[in-house]
């Protein structure tokens, strides 16, 4: 892994920054705590904002916008989540091609106008999303789960709204969320790729001086609550369920972190060698794939068992699901199944630090959630300390297997 570079702006702005010339390409992104947590009383307002940056800046409409990055083979991109919002570029790093694509990503982060015209087509994009949202099961158990799970919590806000709220959010709305979250106390600067370091300081220093200062976003300090087991069907007309179930997990820095993340390779994490995939799939059929995740984030984020099955089995697959998930908290992996887990994610690694994209996103998640400088250079050596003892203990102390929150959409 190359190193690691990190400073500040002069008005701030954390930058992290990786020289890469093995290609002509320069990858960059810049991150703001602006994600759908911080949607308030209007749902949605989050994703609304950052689709809206490249429909008007104050010189160019949507279609110039996009011929500019086009004309010059770049490629720009946004991305929501629950804590923040990622906003890319990906160009090529000769100065005829990039020096085009970079002013264009600056002008639409730091200058976006918010065209009426383009306000309401936007707005009827995000109406047609919901309705498709509705028509898929996987995405209806989704938005049900975080709603029972976080309650009250910002987490619980569906990230592209409701009806009623897409209908709420006018284009001064819009502007206050803009100006309120992407400024520069809120910001964090990541680059890879084909440049100097002297480069890179003078483009964060380009994009800094295109923000305002603001102030950080903090999330409201809610307090996370695990639920009481619950059972949520929802009717849907499918020849198959699909099932979630799980409960609140883990933080980005929680201690057990890496314990966790072994542990979940061998539950669900490891698609055709977990026990969950053993179990539930190969030895007796009842779905048609099955895994599990913890999502973690700046406050605790979930815990999460997926499966899909047929209606007419998918209670006894969900017994089943709960028995094994069960047996593993109460008594642990073995150390063959330890040693597997390690071998895939040790093995794996090099594979996730391969590309300017990979190393990026992994630069994101060091910046935004203020990781250590040499998270990526310990990853390995943290994944190999861990022992079956340790895995067994996070997971009594993480996961409650008779507090699980379960939501069932189809005919069951």
């Amino acid at each position: 892994m190359p190193p690691i570079y990190h400073w500040l702006t002069k008005n701030g702005i954390p930058v992290y920054f990786v020289a890469r010339s093995q290609i002509p390409v320069i990858d960059m992104s810049i991150i703001f705590r602006a994600g759908s947590a911080y949607d308030g009383t209007l749902p949605g307002i989050a994703q609304f904002t950052a689709q809206m940056l490249n429909q008007g800046t104050r010189n160019l409409n949507a279609d110039q916008i996009a011929n500019r990055f086009e004309s010059v083979g770049a490629h720009y991109s946004a991305m929501i989540h629950q804590d923040g919002v990622t906003l890319r570029l990906r160009s090529l790093s000769e100065s005829k091609f990039f020096n085009s694509a970079f002013s264009m990503f600056v002008e639409l982060v730091g200058h976006a106008n918010f065209p009426q015209t383009a306000v309401n087509r936007t707005r009827k994009q995000i109406e047609i999303a919901l309705q498709e949202e509705e028509q898929t099961p996987s995405l209806v158990a989704r938005n049900a789960f975080y709603k029972m799970l976080y309650g009250q919590h910002p987490y619980a806000s569906p990230l592209l709204g409701t009806m009623q709220s897409v209908q709420e959010i006018t284009r001064e709305k819009l502007i206050d969320f803009y100006q309120h979250y992407y400024v520069n106390k809120n910001a964090v600067i990541v680059m890879v790729g084909d440049m100097t370091k002297d480069r890179a300081v003078a483009l964060a220093e380009q994009f800094a001086s295109a923000l305002t200062e603001g102030k950080q976003a903090v999330l409201p300090s809610l307090p996370v609550k695990q639920p009481v087991a619950h059972l949520y069907k929802i009717h849907y007309p499918s020849q198959q369920t699909t099932i979630l179930l799980g409960q609140i997990g883990i933080t980005l820095k929680d201690p057990d972190y890496f314990s966790i993340l072994l542990g979940n390779q061998i539950l669900g994490g490891g698609i055709l060698t977990s026990r969950l995939f053993s179990e539930i799939r190969n030895k007796r059929g009842l779905c048609y794939g099955i895994s599990s995740y913890f999502d973690a984030l700046q406050t605790e984020g979930p815990f999460v068992i997926n499966l899909k099955t047929r209606a007419d089995q998918a209670f006894t697959a969900l017994s089943l699901t709960q028995s094994t998930l069960k047996n593993f908290v109460v008594h642990g992996p073995t150390e063959a199944e330890l040693l597997a887990a390690k071998q895939t994610l040790i093995g794996n690694f090099p594979l996730t630090i391969a590309s300017n994209a990979s190393i990026l996103a992994h630069l994101e998640k060091i910046g935004f959630y203020e990781l250590p400088l040499t998270y990526l250079d310990n990853y390995r050596a943290n994944l190999s300390h861990i022992t079956v003892q340790q895995v067994h203990s996070a997971f009594q102390k993480h996961i409650k297997p008779d507090k699980l929150l379960v939501i069932m959409v189809g005919k069951t």
